[in-house]
């Protein structure tokens, strides 16, 4: 008896864990007359790096967040990790 409850906990847990939704990290860059724009459009909140030959700049994105980046020349690089 005890087996066959573990057995049902343990496949239980294997279903919860199979619906549990993916985290994406994704991010969108628009090009501005005069920088960036860049919107969080992942479902996990991240940490954006901006690098251009003005420095590098870090901002945190909530999900749905952006923020936009003006004063830089190309070339720029941006990149992302989730927090």
């Amino acid at each position: 008896m005890k087996r066959l409850l573990l057995s049902c906990i343990l496949v239980l847990a294997l279903i919860g864990l199979s619906c549990t939704p993916q985290t994406t990290l994704e991010i969108s860059v628009t090009e501005l007359d005069n920088g960036i724009m860049i919107q969080n459009v992942g479902n996990v909140d991240c940490l954006v790096f901006v690098n251009s030959p003005e420095g590098e700049q870090q901002f945190e994105l909530a999900v749905g967040q952006n923020t936009t980046v003006t004063g830089v020349s190309q070339p720029i690089e941006v990149s992302a990790v989730g927090l």
